[in-house]
């Protein structure tokens, strides 16, 4: 959550300010924003120009060795006259020292020998020793230079006295060097000049030298000079006005009063807004953990699935808290690129991402609650709160309405074009109704749904990630289930078609019933596919595979035909785990006959043996358990009542309502619903719901006695 007060009225950068005029309560200082600091500290050491600082001991140096070059041209000079005196035998010893003289010098000593006289040694001298000081005059500093020198430099000639001079001004490699010296007007003949100017470079030295830590230091305190504010605001003075657009100025005025508020608070209240920032999400979390303890308690005392509610929703509000931080990277970018980057990126956010999972997975009341509450997790995070609660509400309804009924996989991607539509239709009604005109829209902000939607086709794959870590089902799973083509049903069709034509009629029923009372009739659906599977094993054994006229329980005792009859339960449980279903489809099999009793079977056993044995009764009992759920109770009803309506003959309206009813009635008299959570409305509803599905199965055998009406008619 954010760490900062809240002003108590909201704006959002580039839009009309929607409150009164604002006047500042108290004298504060305008402050620059973190990245403003953080830039201009940047531009401040990048102004702190290199520093060079002058060696005075350089030019003594160098006229010392020049003199020295001196003495020792001449010498040599005197020495090869020496030699060229003692005629022809002195001749190679010549060539050697007149070899040797032109490689240190490149000028032949013949050139020179009639310039010089020991006594024109120090005039040399002095000519080369001056063109050195006019080298350093120039400025040569050392060639070693860092490559984030800029083309300005800092001269320390002394202590308290600098120069600022070009690179391009100064002299640092050797070949500018030579070439400036070139252009230095000095006496005497060509070789003369030539043999001063090599004795000058030769001998030269940089007397201007990089000081890097004399430069960082200086760079430190200008950095440390910079202040975080750049201006200031006097009480009483407006900061803004109504309906003034907001820009980085005015928002720059508002952060500046956001924070100068909170140092006026101090350490305990503080302390107070972290607590109440603490007891917001409390009361959010309260919100849905109530609701599902009192309408959801197979959700609630699920650690699985609870921790799949709250762990989507975390990472839902995570990514909320990344898009937010965006808008902090669009304002230092819109420095550069310019004002189109300051939009509201939380909607960058796949928000939908929750309705949907938990649609998929808890159904449509479910998922509408967390898309409520998840639109208030975001409307705490961020200061144009109302509106986006607005629109997340709307974009998330609309999610769960449009998978009300998934039946199919591309249904999925009209949902996401629907939460498009939803998302740019209630942003543009809710800022035409705030601003009240279609210009003053910001309608890049539809580029963020458009990236919205393609993040939430990447996170729909996540959903089989979900089921494998939490050990759920989603609608998905139940949508390939739903394929008549599974191995699971192939075979028991081809088994014990009776059966997989009894599973068909009672999923069609069962469906129909729960759209009614409502529940999740996927679901159900699929649960009544796969409920009596178990008939595959011992298949003749029941009344609807057996051929007519042969009857096989007519070779067995009752208690051996019990046995058979309730052991399709547990005989279904086990092709249910070979055949890896879910265990919410194992549910309706494990209870689609309760603890009822094999009624037929008992009722022979009691007339065979001419008792009233009731401490038998509980070997003619199905284990159970008892329906624990709408649609797991709905299932047991429509079960039973398909299966008893087989066996009427010449069915009529009444008859199969007279049917329904005696069911029902003898399920709630067995207590078989006393776990289902349905209401007496919901009874009611199944009655009627059921009654009319028999009427439109049965329409061609119903007769219609009475004058002037057809034995047959359809109804």
């Amino acid at each position: 959550m954010p760490r900062s007060l809240r002003l108590k009225f909201q704006y959002e950068v580039g839009k009309a300010w929607q409150g009164a005029d604002l006047e500042a309560p108290f004298s504060f200082s305008i402050y620059k924003s973190p990245d403003s600091i953080a830039a201009e500290k940047i531009r401040v050491a990048r102004e702190v120009l290199p520093i060079f600082v002058k060696d005075t001991s350089v030019f003594p140096e160098v006229s010392r060795k020049i003199r020295k070059e001196w003495e020792n041209v001449y010498l040599q000079l005197e020495k090869i006259r020496q030699i060229k005196s003692q005629g022809e035998k002195a001749r190679e010893e010549l060539s050697t020292v007149a070899a040797a003289f032109s490689r240190q010098y490149k000028i032949a000593p013949e050139k020179l020998e009639n310039s010089f006289s020991l006594p024109g040694q120090s005039k040399m001298a002095e000519l080369s020793i001056g063109v050195a000081q006019k080298i350093l005059e120039k400025g040569y500093i050392n060639t070693e230079l860092p490559d984030s020198l800029g083309d300005i430099v800092s001269l320390r000639l002394a202590p308290a006295y600098e120069e600022y001079k070009s690179l391009q001004a100064l002299l640092v490699t050797p070949d500018q060097l030579e070439s400036f010296v070139e252009t230095l007007p000095i006496p005497g003949n060509p070789a003369e000049r030539e043999l001063v100017k090599r004795i000058s470079l030769a001998t030269i030295q940089p007397d201007m030298k990089y000081d890097e830590v004399l430069t960082r230091q200086v760079r430190e305190i200008q950095v440390a000079l910079v202040s975080p504010v750049y201006g200031s605001i006097r009480e009483g003075e407006k900061i803004i006005s109504k309906d003034e657009i907001v820009d980085k100025s005015a928002d720059a005025i508002l952060r500046s009063l956001i924070y100068e508020q909170s140092q006026h608070i101090g350490e305990q209240n503080a302390g107070t807004i972290i607590v109440s920032q603490f007891l917001i999400i409390l009361v959010i979390t309260i919100m849905l953990l109530s609701y599902l303890s009192v309408n959801k308690p197979r959700i609630y005392f699920n650690n699985a699935k609870l921790g799949l509610i709250l762990f989507t929703m975390l990472l839902t509000v995570a990514s909320m808290v990344v898009a937010t931080k965006l808008n902090d990277l669009a304002e230092r970018l819109s420095d550069i690129i310019g004002p189109n980057l300051n939009l509201s990126y939380i909607y960058i956010a796949p928000a939908c991402i929750v309705p949907i999972f938990i649609t998929n997975f808890f159904g449509l009341r479910t998922g509408f609650l967390c898309n409520l509450l998840i639109s208030f997790y975001g409307g705490v995070l961020i200061q144009q709160g109302l509106e986006f609660v607005f629109i997340q509400m709307i974009a998330g309804t609309v999610a769960v309405y449009s998978l009300r009924k998934l039946r199919k996989r591309e249904i999925f991607f009209y949902t996401l074009a629907y939460i498009f539509l939803a998302y740019t239709l209630s942003y543009i009604l809710f800022n035409l109704y705030s601003k009240g005109d279609f210009a003053d829209i910001n309608y890049r902000t539809i580029l963020l749904f458009m990236i919205n939607v393609a993040i939430t086709i990447i996170a729909y794959n996540l959903i089989f990630l979900f089921e494998q870590i939490f050990g759920l089902t989603s609608d998905l799973t139940y949508l390939e289930l739903l394929d008549t083509n599974h191995p699971l049903l192939k075979e028991l069709a081809r088994k014990a078609p009776g059966t997989f034509h009894h599973s068909l009629q009672v999923a069609n029923i069962a469906e129909a019933t729960i759209n009614e009372i409502g529940g999740n009739a996927l679901l159900t659906h699929v649960g009544a596919l796969y409920h009596d599977v178990g008939k595959m094993v011992n298949h003749r054994f029941f009344i609807e595979n057996m051929s007519e006229g042969q009857n096989p329980h007519d070779q067995l005792s009752c208690e051996e035909s019990t046995g058979i009859i309730i052991g399709h339960v547990k005989r279904g449980i086990e092709l249910a785990h070979k055949y890896s279903l879910p265990r919410e489809i194992i549910e309706f099999i494990e209870t689609h006959h309760g603890t009822t009793r094999v009624e037929y079977f008992y009722r022979i056993f009691l007339k065979e043996n001419n008792c009233d044995a009731p401490e038998a009764e509980d070997r003619f009992r199905y284990p159970g358990p008892k329906p624990f759920s709408k649609e797991t109770a709905v299932l047991m009803i429509s079960d039973s009542i398909e299966a008893a309506s087989r066996a009427m003959k010449n069915p009529t309206p009444e008859k199969l309502k007279e049917l329904v009813d005696n069911v029902v009635d003898y399920k709630i008299k067995d207590n078989q619903l006393e776990n289902s959570n349905l209401t007496f409305n919901d009874i009611a509803v199944i009655r009627k719901v059921i009654h009319k599905q028999l009427l439109s199965i049965y329409h061609s055998r119903i007769q219609y006695p009475g004058p002037g009406v057809s034995a047959e008619r359809s109804v």
